[in-house]
């Protein structure tokens, strides 16, 4: 089968997303979430040893991906899920039609649809990494790809704060090496977060010496904090006070 992406993008699956079945008699929503973890986990290490012989060969790679529930449940409905899937960044995949009742039969077609989005997600950033170049920091700028790809958008802002103050700092201290790093991590981070926030400007007052700087990367930050949470009056602040600054 070939996925369907209401939200999200098929040639960048996130690693986490809501799945969605229509019930084709009643018409109700049912949904289920899918997580890729990041890291290869062996299960048999947390069973009791009593336990073992009921768990069998539970190998490293059972539980790289899943989906909780095993089988999906009810829902409020299609908006529930897109504003969900919104607010949570996650994809949104449609996984066609359920018979409600038949939990069987609605497990087997998750677990069809969670195969498919692994070997989605694990050929694109194979595809990824072959891209790149075989020096530790491109290798270091993937696995931070995929770090930031897991964050909410304010989890994202809380990092870009972070990210802001060291170079600041690096700027101030003439530390060429930690200036060039923080610089590489703020760019892979801008690619998760909305053209609107203008990083690249950020960015760019942030890595200047002089006396408007802080001033400004402060104000640009505090941009896409008001832009991220829908606060258009102290955006208009903001913005009014950086075309004052630009035009003196």
């Amino acid at each position: 089968m070939t996925l369907s992406f209401e939200l999200g993008n098929i040639e960048s699956p996130k690693g986490h997303a809501l799945l969605y079945f229509k019930d084709s008699v009643q018409g109700d929503f049912y949904a289920t979430y899918i997580v890729l973890l990041p890291i290869t986990v062996d299960v048999s290490k947390y069973v009791p040893p009593f336990l073992m012989n009921q768990v069998g060969e539970f190998g490293p790679g059972d539980m790289s991906a899943f989906a909780f529930p095993p089988a999906p449940e009810q829902v409020e409905g299609y908006d529930y899920l897109v504003d969900l899937a919104k607010k949570r960044q996650d994809d949104l995949l449609d996984g066609g039609e359920v018979t409600g009742t038949d939990v069987s039969s609605s497990m087997m077609k998750v677990n069809d649809v969670v195969q498919e989005y692994l070997e989605l997600y694990e050929e694109r950033y194979e595809i990824e990494a072959l891209t790149l170049d075989e020096s530790e920091s491109a290798s270091e700028l993937h696995v931070n790809d995929v770090l930031y790809s897991m964050m909410t958008e304010p989890d994202r802002l809380n990092e870009l704060t972070k990210l802001v103050g060291r170079l600041r700092y690096a700027v101030e201290s003439s530390e060429e090496s930690i200036v060039k790093e923080v610089q590489s991590d703020i760019n892979a981070l801008s690619g998760y977060l909305p053209v609107s926030f203008q990083i690249q400007n950020l960015l760019e007052w942030a890595g200047k010496v002089s006396d408007q700087s802080s001033y400004m990367t402060d104000l640009y930050l505090k941009r896409c904090f008001h832009l991220s949470r829908e606060e258009y009056k102290e955006l208009g602040e903001v913005e009014a006070r950086i075309n004052d600054s630009r035009n003196q």
